[in-house]
């Protein structure tokens, strides 16, 4: 059910939007997987602000695991969606 909601968002993302197979850092070669997983991390660390601020994080029994738990789904769902297939 996962991949397939993931299948339907990789084609509404625009072709020219997707990542290429490695990027060209200064003439080193990344793969992409190190373009997406600090933005995961930076919006996980958003989110999680975010649940502070609204005073939520009493409900998360351990926020240090909440936030890496989280920056992993958002790397996933990132790359699924901008990586190409």
């Amino acid at each position: 059910m996962i991949v397939e909601m993931m299948e339907r968002l990789s084609r509404v993302v625009p072709p020219d939007w997707r990542l290429p197979a490695e990027i060209d850092f200064f003439g080193f070669y990344l793969t992409p997987i190190f373009v997406v997983l600090p933005l995961g991390i930076a919006l996980a660390g958003l989110s999680v602000w975010l649940i502070d601020r609204a005073r939520l994080t009493r409900f998360i029994w351990h926020p240090p695991l909440f936030l890496f738990s989280l920056s992993i789904i958002y790397g996933v769902a990132l790359s699924l969606l901008f990586m190409p297939v």
